[in-house]
């Protein structure tokens, strides 16, 4: 499978989630990943598809993994915020093309930006992305960026 496709799939499986599940699902996979370093054990996130999403194990998620996910969305903030809303990122002309194209396609090319310009492993890239999309979708690209640049002020 090439790697748009499996980004693709990735995407594709997490975009019937809630943003509250998807939190959980990247503290989850988080979790997951530092347990498996832990191990020496091969990363399930190395694939975009990434594990199995259970909406019955996310419902019963301990704090730890939903606070696991708020810090890691918390300690890139202001470099995604730069990718996805900054005019002047060199990147941002094809995600915005992507956002007039809906959230799926929004998704797709977030999560393979996010892989190209942060080296994040593809598991997580996706679950960023489809975070990111479905954020950007409800309140209007536009309207997005203003938002978010509001909560980056000191």
């Amino acid at each position: 499978m090439s790697s748009k496709t499996e980004l693709e799939s990735g995407v594709h499986a997490l975009l019937e989630l809630s943003e509250s599940e998807l939190e959980g699902e990247l503290g989850r996979r988080l979790s997951q990943t530092a347990k498996e370093i832990d191990r020496d054990e091969p990363l399930s996130v190395a694939s975009a598809t990434g594990p199995t999403v259970d909406r019955e194990t996310l419902m019963s998620l301990p704090d730890f993994a939903r606070k696991t996910a708020e810090r890691f969305l918390d300690r890139f903030n202001r470099q995604m915020f730069s990718l996805i809303c900054d005019k002047k990122d060199p990147d941002n002309d094809k995600v915005r093309s992507a956002a007039a194209q809906g959230v799926e396609v929004l998704a797709y090319v977030l999560s393979g930006t996010l892989v190209a310009t942060f080296g994040w492993l593809p598991g997580i890239a996706t679950v960023i992305a489809v975070i990111i999309a479905k954020r950007a979708a409800k309140a209007g690209y536009g309207a997005f960026c203003d938002s978010w640049e509001e909560q980056l002020k000191p």
